[in-house]
């Protein structure tokens, strides 16, 4: 990854009968958390088709796009010094299939929409899904994430 420029990722919220898809990182940034699923856009890929495309490749889910919610400006900081900064597009889709094929990525699983709180979310995903998500808010955060030993604390997201 060039950590000179911002990376630009596609994250989809995937809701069905009250539960959303989460997956637990196996491997990168926020190892061991549950998060949204999605990555990298592609070179002359839109940000609704890298949201399916992921979905796809990481679960074998199938899915259409409903809406771009908005965009989240992450940093990520260690060590008091910005490491990466991500450029996250929230995108709400619909699934067409429910059931997960595949999983390699991380664990992937659908939890009760209710049950967030008691769960180990990536703390600034947990604000995507409470504020963009469930709420839409609004379209636009400033989020800064730094990370401590095996911890990420949210400093910043409004």
């Amino acid at each position: 990854m060039d950590t000179t420029k911002p990376l630009s990722v596609a994250i989809s919220a995937l809701i069905q009968n009250s539960k959303i898809l989460l997956i637990k990182r196996i491997k990168g940034d926020y190892m061991g958390f549950l998060g949204l699923p999605g990555g990298k856009v592609e070179l002359n890929e839109h940000i609704s088709e890298a949201a399916i495309r992921e979905i796809f490749e990481e679960s074998k889910i199938t899915s259409t796009f409903d809406e771009h919610l908005g965009i989240v400006s992450e940093l990520l900081v260690e060590n008091n010094k910005v490491q990466k900064h991500f450029i996250l597009h929230i995108c709400k889709l619909t699934p067409t299939s429910t059931e997960i094929l595949e999983d390699k990525e991380g664990q992937l699983k659908w939890y009760d929409l209710n049950e967030l709180e008691k769960l180990n979310i990536i703390p600034s995903d947990y604000e995507i899904i409470k504020n963009l998500v469930l709420k839409k808010e609004k379209n636009y955060f400033n989020c800064i994430s730094e990370k401590e030993g095996d911890n990420y604390i949210l400093r910043k997201f409004i």
